[in-house]
């Protein structure tokens, strides 16, 4: 099964809610597919790297996720 993932430098737990800011274009493009889809994804803990800009190495474990509420924001100038 492939799965979409989203590392953080946090952890989210079982059955916890995680509100998020979507900000990068890749993130957006995969919280669009996500919702399309109706489709989980994957929330890793950051191992190394930075959240923004790429090149985070995950945890091999994570949690399964389910968007359930969206609320857009409009862009900034």
């Amino acid at each position: 099964m492939d799965l979409r993932l989203f590392p953080l430098q946090t952890v989210l737990f079982p059955g916890m809610r995680l509100p998020l800011h979507i900000f990068e274009e890749r993130y957006k493009i995969m919280v669009r597919e996500c919702i399309d889809e109706d489709a989980p994804f994957g929330v890793v803990l950051i191992r190394s790297g930075a959240e923004v800009g790429g090149g985070a190495i995950p945890h091999d474990v994570g949690t399964t996720a389910r968007i359930i509420q969206v609320e857009y924001l409009d862009e900034a100038a």
